[in-house]
């Protein structure tokens, strides 16, 4: 691929005979005899070419085509730059870099203007569905709320959030043969009773829970606002800083709606009463309170 900077705007050409056979090109052109002036493109190849200095002529895969004060053009790779014309290379192939990657990010926001109303249709479906992004996070937010659920209910699942493990373990009384296996493993008398710790089920969905999967963070902060403050946004003046700040996030975006989708699909698996109805067995729980939590769980689908 090469790539030529106009004033107005990116020349992509896929040939490199359309570099070669430009009027002024030289593939051997002596630098002791010409000084160069300035870069106008820059190319990448898989198959090497030769660099087009009469001295050098070693095949590259990566470099810049330069024009000299005198009109003539040729190709070389950034070391021959640096070698050949030291300084003024360096200053030269910085800036033209700069400029590229300044243009091409405008491109690419220019590009993606005309598509931020198929965005914001998919963040709307993606928030407005029945199950979807608005009621998982309102149904996970009230399962951390020690005003809707127990509070023993809430402690428990910040503590298998905070530890990233999903199963469900409760404490019973040791059998006489557990309690035995264990002043063997200590090698001393134990009082009794003895308790154990066993899994009995496993929590899906917890990573609904999650701080990186937060739905509003997501699809409000991170889409939402975002592409209200790009659509009032002059995109021809924005600075080299800030087309990169929007290219970095246009590069994000793809990956934060696929988060956003999977944070839906693991709140719809989290959020059913079969799946959060034994989280009452992995903790005591008293007639009231286990009373008040399963009427919690009543208004969500049973599986």
């Amino acid at each position: 691929m090469i790539v030529l900077n106009n004033q107005r705007e990116l020349v992509r050409v896929e040939s490199w005979s359309d570099i070669t056979e430009r009027p002024g090109f030289s593939g051997d052109l002596d630098p002791g005899k010409h000084t160069l002036d300035s870069i106008i493109g820059r190319y990448a190849f898989a198959e090497k070419v030769p660099c087009g200095l009469s001295n050098c002529h070693t095949p590259h895969n990566r470099g810049y085509i330069v024009v000299t004060k005198d009109g003539q053009e040729t190709n070389i790779g950034k070391d021959c730059g640096k070698t050949y014309f030291g300084v003024d290379f360096e200053t030269l192939s910085n800036k033209f870099d700069r400029d590229m990657t300044e243009k091409e990010n405008r491109e690419k926001l220019w590009a993606f203007f005309f598509r931020m109303e198929e965005v914001a249709a998919l963040v709307k479906a993606l928030r407005d569905d029945a199950h979807g992004a608005d009621w998982v996070f309102k149904q996970t937010e009230a399962l951390q709320n020690i005003q809707k659920v127990p509070t023993k209910v809430v402690r428990r699942l910040a503590a298998m959030v905070k530890s990233r493990d999903p199963r469900l373990v409760r404490d019973r009384e040791a059998t006489e043969a557990e309690a035995a296996q264990l002043e063997a493993s200590q090698g001393r008398r134990l009082p009794r009773p003895q308790y154990v710790t066993e899994q009995f089920g496993e929590l899906a969905g917890l990573e609904a829970f999650y701080p990186e999967n937060n739905l509003r963070k997501l699809l409000i902060d991170d889409v939402s606002e975002e592409l209200k403050a790009l659509a009032a946004t002059d995109i021809d003046s924005l600075s080299y800083e800030k087309l990169a700040k929007w290219s970095r996030w246009l590069g994000s975006l793809d990956a934060t709606l696929e988060r956003a989708a999977a944070a839906i699909r693991a709140g719809r698996a989290l959020l059913t009463q079969a799946n959060l109805a034994p989280v009452a067995e992995a903790v005591e729980l008293n007639t009231e309170e286990r009373g008040a939590y399963l009427a919690h769980l009543k208004h969500l689908p049973t599986s």
